[in-house]
């Protein structure tokens, strides 16, 4: 939601128009008409999900507690949000247990968008060659570079990314040792994104990172922000204190090019592995 298009949801369902075409320039003669040209549009169709947290907590556990339990519950209910929708929004199969939201690593590796992806030899982070990284970039189209970054897990940058700009040289030991203030690579920023592949294991098949205007290539649709309600008569005979937290939320990736043209976002993809 964060680097996505924000969208406001004033029902279930949203249809945003997304242009497809645009006008043409044309040279002509003098005393000569243009031939007409039109902008054309298709859909982009937002369904809002629900996404729902409860939790039960015995009374004389809140009374007793040296901590705020209601405020920890509180924040632990917005953690639990941002990890669903975080591993919808990039991960998401399609099916119920994710509010049948195709994640944008999902949908970028089918065949209609293999002119976004850039496929690396390695099946592992520290693998990757800033090779892999500078085609990636290459293939970002121009009107996708203001406002593009890199989208990796906080172990991938770690395994790969930071190695490779320190062994680049040119780095001083302060430089080093106190690191970036903000990461970057390459002269773009770096958001960490847990939902992507970490771990220093093999990753055949998988994306690595993504690469361009998150902005343009997804939208979130907000319907209900987070709202977090108690009871403490649904479960009376157990003195128990009921937390239920609902929010309803679409999300789509749309602007992934296709499979000759890069769109908004390009993925670097680990190699298939197996030799």
């Amino acid at each position: 939601p964060q680097h996505a298009a924000r969208a406001a949801m004033n029902s279930d369902v949203l249809i945003l128009p997304r242009r497809i075409g645009g006008l043409t320039a044309q040279a002509v003669n003098e005393n000569c008409a243009a031939d007409p040209t039109e902008i054309t549009f298709d859909q982009v169709k937002l369904i809002a999900g629900m996404w729902a947290v409860q939790n039960r907590v015995p009374m004389s556990l809140l009374e007793d507690s040296v901590i705020n339990l209601a405020d920890l519950i509180a924040t632990e209910c917005g953690y639990g949000f941002a990890q669903a929708v975080d591993n919808a929004g990039f991960n998401g199969d399609g099916g119920a247990t994710v509010n049948y939201t195709t994640g944008v690593n999902v949908e970028i590796l089918k065949p209609a968008h293999a002119g976004s992806v850039v496929q690396a030899t390695g099946t592992t982070f520290p693998a990757l060659t800033m090779e892999d990284f500078t085609t990636q970039m290459s293939l970002l189209p121009d009107y996708a570079m203001t406002g593009a970054a890199w989208y990796i897990s906080p172990s991938g940058y770690g395994q790969s990314m930071a190695p490779l700009a320190i062994a680049a040289g040119g780095n001083t030991v302060g430089e080093i040792a106190g690191g970036p203030s903000r990461a970057q690579f390459l002269g773009f920023p770096v958001h960490m994104v847990n939902a992507m592949a970490s771990g220093a294991g093999d990753h055949a098949g998988e994306v690595a990172c993504l690469f361009g205007n998150f902005a343009q290539a997804c939208t979130y649709g907000d319907r209900r922000a987070v709202t977090i309600k108690t009871s403490t008569e649904r479960f009376i005979e157990y003195d128990q204190l009921l937390t239920v937290g609902t929010c309803r939320n679409a999300m789509v990736a749309h602007e992934l090019g296709d499979a000759d043209n890069p769109g908004s976002l390009i993925a670097l993809q680990f190699g298939a592995g197996g030799g």
